[in-house]
Protein backbone atom coordinates (compact mmCIF):
# COMPACT_ATOMS: atom_id res chain seq x y z
CA UNK A 1 0.00 0.00 0.00
CA UNK A 2 1.51 3.26 -0.63
CA UNK A 3 2.22 5.79 1.40
CA UNK A 4 -0.26 8.59 -0.30
CA UNK A 5 -3.19 5.72 0.48
CA UNK A 6 -2.18 5.67 3.93
CA UNK A 7 -1.86 9.08 4.79
CA UNK A 8 -5.69 9.27 2.75
CA UNK A 9 -7.28 6.75 5.37
CA UNK A 10 -5.47 8.20 8.18
CA UNK A 11 -7.24 11.75 7.05
CA UNK A 12 -10.41 9.97 6.62
CA UNK A 13 -10.03 8.45 9.86
CA UNK A 14 -9.68 11.30 11.85
CA UNK A 15 -12.14 13.36 10.08
CA UNK A 16 -14.98 10.36 11.03
CA UNK A 17 -13.04 10.79 14.91
CA UNK A 18 -13.75 14.59 14.69
CA UNK A 19 -17.16 14.36 13.09
CA UNK A 20 -18.24 11.88 16.33
CA UNK A 21 -16.65 13.73 18.92
CA UNK A 22 -18.80 16.77 17.64
CA UNK A 23 -21.86 14.86 17.66
CA UNK A 24 -21.13 13.29 21.51
CA UNK A 25 -20.22 17.30 22.26
CA UNK A 26 -24.21 18.18 21.01
CA UNK A 27 -26.66 19.03 23.35
CA UNK A 28 -30.05 17.03 24.04
CA UNK A 29 -31.84 19.91 22.09
CA UNK A 30 -29.48 20.18 19.12
CA UNK A 31 -31.56 18.83 16.78
CA UNK A 32 -34.71 20.45 17.72
CA UNK A 33 -32.57 23.55 17.44
CA UNK A 34 -31.65 23.43 13.89
CA UNK A 35 -35.13 22.39 12.75
CA UNK A 36 -36.51 26.14 14.43
CA UNK A 37 -33.59 27.66 12.60
CA UNK A 38 -34.75 26.12 9.18
CA UNK A 39 -38.17 27.01 10.32
CA UNK A 40 -37.24 30.79 11.00
CA UNK A 41 -35.27 31.08 7.57
CA UNK A 42 -38.10 29.72 5.63
CA UNK A 43 -40.33 32.08 7.05
CA UNK A 44 -42.25 29.35 9.06
CA UNK A 45 -42.26 31.67 12.44
CA UNK A 46 -45.22 29.80 14.48
CA UNK A 47 -43.58 26.67 13.85
CA UNK A 48 -39.70 27.74 14.21
CA UNK A 49 -40.90 29.16 17.78
CA UNK A 50 -42.35 26.24 18.92
CA UNK A 51 -39.33 24.04 17.84
CA UNK A 52 -37.16 26.83 19.28
CA UNK A 53 -38.87 26.63 22.63
CA UNK A 54 -38.63 23.07 22.54
CA UNK A 55 -34.89 23.16 22.57
CA UNK A 56 -34.54 24.79 24.94
CA UNK A 57 -36.63 22.92 27.42
CA UNK A 58 -35.21 19.78 26.05
CA UNK A 59 -31.55 21.36 27.05
CA UNK A 60 -28.89 23.44 25.03
CA UNK A 61 -25.29 24.46 25.68
CA UNK A 62 -25.01 28.03 26.27
CA UNK A 63 -24.07 29.62 22.92
CA UNK A 64 -26.96 27.36 21.97
CA UNK A 65 -29.48 29.16 24.23
CA UNK A 66 -28.45 33.24 23.31
CA UNK A 67 -28.97 32.04 19.53
CA UNK A 68 -32.44 30.61 20.36
CA UNK A 69 -33.53 33.14 22.57
CA UNK A 70 -32.31 35.54 19.91
CA UNK A 71 -34.19 34.32 17.45
CA UNK A 72 -36.96 34.16 19.85
CA UNK A 73 -36.50 38.18 20.39
CA UNK A 74 -37.04 38.50 16.30
CA UNK A 75 -39.93 36.55 15.81
CA UNK A 76 -42.08 38.63 18.75
CA UNK A 77 -40.09 41.65 17.54
CA UNK A 78 -41.52 40.72 13.87
CA UNK A 79 -45.01 39.95 15.12
CA UNK A 80 -45.14 43.07 17.12
CA UNK A 81 -44.70 41.80 20.59
CA UNK A 82 -42.10 44.40 21.93
CA UNK A 83 -42.32 43.11 25.57
CA UNK A 84 -41.67 39.62 24.33
CA UNK A 85 -38.97 40.43 21.78
CA UNK A 86 -37.35 42.67 24.50
CA UNK A 87 -37.68 40.11 27.36
CA UNK A 88 -35.91 37.24 24.91
CA UNK A 89 -33.02 39.62 24.05
CA UNK A 90 -32.47 39.80 28.14
CA UNK A 91 -32.11 36.00 28.26
CA UNK A 92 -29.86 36.00 25.40
CA UNK A 93 -27.58 38.12 26.85
CA UNK A 94 -28.48 36.67 30.40
CA UNK A 95 -26.81 33.85 29.05
CA UNK A 96 -23.70 35.64 26.49
CA UNK A 97 -23.65 39.20 27.75
CA UNK A 98 -21.04 39.44 24.97
CA UNK A 99 -23.75 39.16 22.45
CA UNK A 100 -23.86 41.55 19.20
CA UNK A 101 -26.02 41.04 15.85
CA UNK A 102 -24.63 40.68 12.81
CA UNK A 103 -25.03 43.43 10.60
CA UNK A 104 -27.86 42.16 8.95
CA UNK A 105 -29.87 41.66 11.82
CA UNK A 106 -28.82 44.94 14.18
CA UNK A 107 -30.30 47.28 10.96
CA UNK A 108 -33.78 45.76 11.14
CA UNK A 109 -35.65 48.86 11.71
CA UNK A 110 -37.53 46.94 14.76
CA UNK A 111 -35.55 44.87 16.49
CA UNK A 112 -32.10 46.72 16.42
CA UNK A 113 -33.24 49.23 18.13
CA UNK A 114 -34.88 46.88 21.10
CA UNK A 115 -31.64 44.87 20.89
CA UNK A 116 -29.45 48.23 21.72
CA UNK A 117 -31.97 49.25 24.48
CA UNK A 118 -31.89 46.00 26.16
CA UNK A 119 -28.06 46.10 25.74
CA UNK A 120 -27.47 49.53 27.50
CA UNK A 121 -29.52 48.24 30.20
CA UNK A 122 -27.04 45.92 31.27
CA UNK A 123 -23.99 48.03 30.64
CA UNK A 124 -25.45 50.62 32.74
CA UNK A 125 -26.36 48.24 35.32
CA UNK A 126 -22.84 47.19 35.17
CA UNK A 127 -21.39 50.22 35.21
CA UNK A 128 -23.47 51.36 38.46
CA UNK A 129 -22.16 48.20 40.19
CA UNK A 130 -18.57 48.61 39.23
CA UNK A 131 -18.73 52.37 40.10
CA UNK A 132 -20.52 51.53 44.22
CA UNK A 133 -17.62 49.09 44.22
CA UNK A 134 -14.97 51.68 43.44
CA UNK A 135 -16.88 54.25 46.05
CA UNK A 136 -17.92 56.77 43.83
CA UNK A 137 -21.34 56.88 45.07
CA UNK A 138 -23.21 59.36 43.39
CA UNK A 139 -22.28 58.18 39.89
CA UNK A 140 -23.17 54.46 41.06
CA UNK A 141 -27.34 55.65 41.99
CA UNK A 142 -27.29 57.74 38.90
CA UNK A 143 -26.62 54.77 36.81
CA UNK A 144 -28.58 52.37 39.23
CA UNK A 145 -31.26 54.41 38.87
CA UNK A 146 -30.77 54.91 34.89
CA UNK A 147 -30.81 51.00 34.23
CA UNK A 148 -34.28 50.90 36.91
CA UNK A 149 -35.91 53.42 34.18
CA UNK A 150 -34.74 51.83 31.27
CA UNK A 151 -36.25 47.98 32.32
CA UNK A 152 -34.48 45.41 33.68
CA UNK A 153 -35.10 41.34 34.54
CA UNK A 154 -36.07 41.23 38.28
CA UNK A 155 -33.24 40.10 40.25
CA UNK A 156 -31.49 43.08 38.47
CA UNK A 157 -33.79 45.30 39.39
CA UNK A 158 -33.91 43.70 43.26
CA UNK A 159 -30.12 44.39 43.17
CA UNK A 160 -30.12 47.75 41.91
CA UNK A 161 -32.89 48.65 44.19
CA UNK A 162 -30.39 46.79 46.97
CA UNK A 163 -27.75 48.63 46.22
CA UNK A 164 -29.43 52.32 46.03
CA UNK A 165 -30.73 51.38 49.74
CA UNK A 166 -26.98 50.70 50.41
CA UNK A 167 -26.17 54.34 49.24
CA UNK A 168 -29.06 55.83 51.17
CA UNK A 169 -28.35 54.14 54.29
CA UNK A 170 -24.13 55.05 53.96
CA UNK A 171 -25.25 58.67 53.19
CA UNK A 172 -27.54 58.71 56.71
CA UNK A 173 -30.90 58.96 54.43
CA UNK A 174 -32.43 56.02 56.44
CA UNK A 175 -36.06 56.56 54.86
CA UNK A 176 -34.48 56.06 51.40
CA UNK A 177 -32.83 53.76 52.51
CA UNK A 178 -35.89 51.86 53.40
CA UNK A 179 -38.27 52.57 50.67
CA UNK A 180 -35.43 51.15 48.58
CA UNK A 181 -35.39 47.99 50.62
CA UNK A 182 -39.06 47.68 50.03
CA UNK A 183 -38.98 47.76 46.54
CA UNK A 184 -36.26 45.37 46.24
CA UNK A 185 -37.79 43.00 49.00
CA UNK A 186 -41.21 43.58 46.90
CA UNK A 187 -39.65 42.02 43.34
CA UNK A 188 -37.70 39.35 45.04
CA UNK A 189 -39.65 38.43 48.43
CA UNK A 190 -36.41 35.43 49.35
CA UNK A 191 -33.75 38.14 48.91
CA UNK A 192 -30.93 37.62 51.25
CA UNK A 193 -27.79 40.04 52.15
CA UNK A 194 -24.01 38.68 51.66
CA UNK A 195 -22.52 37.87 54.99
CA UNK A 196 -20.33 41.16 54.35
CA UNK A 197 -23.46 43.07 53.98
CA UNK A 198 -25.81 41.57 56.59
CA UNK A 199 -23.07 42.79 58.78
CA UNK A 200 -23.14 46.45 58.34
CA UNK A 201 -24.43 48.71 61.61
CA UNK A 202 -26.91 50.53 59.53
CA UNK A 203 -28.34 48.90 56.65
CA UNK A 204 -27.86 45.14 58.43
CA UNK A 205 -30.48 46.15 61.06
CA UNK A 206 -32.35 48.33 58.84
CA UNK A 207 -32.79 45.25 56.22
CA UNK A 208 -34.05 42.67 59.02
CA UNK A 209 -36.00 44.75 60.42
CA UNK A 210 -38.34 45.14 57.17
CA UNK A 211 -37.69 41.32 55.95
CA UNK A 212 -39.37 39.97 59.49
CA UNK A 213 -42.65 42.61 58.84
CA UNK A 214 -43.32 40.95 55.71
Amino acid sequence: MSRGVILAAALASLAACAQLQDRLLWSKGHATLAEGLRQYEDGVHLAAAKSLQSALDQGLNPAEQADAHKHLAFIHCASGRSGACREEFRLALAVDPALELGPAESGHPVWGPVFRSVKAEGATLAAGLKLYEDGNYAASAKSLQGAIDRGLPAQERASAHKHLAFIHCAAGRNSACREEFRKALAIDPALELAPAESGHPVWGPIFRSLKAAR
